[in-house]
């Protein structure tokens, strides 16, 4: 597990576990939220750098590249990194809502419109 983890996942978990049936496991060796069987955030293993699915992450990539970003890895994949030291807290809520809403059920969305 990696060591920087508490200080910015509990950020992200706190906020990500009050989303609607959402919880916590392991993807790639690092915390994740799941809604259901998918993931739709995780820490990297520098403990700094957060993974959420976004389908327009260019809109914000542009709006601050030292904030956002992706690699190569992630190219061909709705993915959206985030530098957590200096995303602000409302960013990331709403970053978050953004990915449970692209991975969670039709019917749960339906129910949770309201996010």
């Amino acid at each position: 597990m990696i060591q920087a983890t508490s200080r910015y996942w509990e950020k992200v978990r706190s906020f990500a576990l009050s989303l609607p049936e959402t919880h916590e496991q392991i993807c790639h060796g690092t915390p994740a939220c799941y809604t259901g069987k998918k993931f739709f955030t995780r820490i990297q293993e520098n403990g700094e750098t957060l993974v959420v699915y976004n389908d327009d992450r260019d809109a914000w990539i542009e709006s601050d590249p030292d904030l956002f970003f992706y690699t190569d890895h992630y190219k061909n994949y709705p993915i959206l990194l985030i530098h957590l030291p200096g995303v602000s807290m409302k960013s990331l809520k709403e970053l978050l809502v953004i990915s449970w809403k692209l991975r969670t059920s039709k019917k749960l969305l339906k129910l949770h419109q309201d996010l």
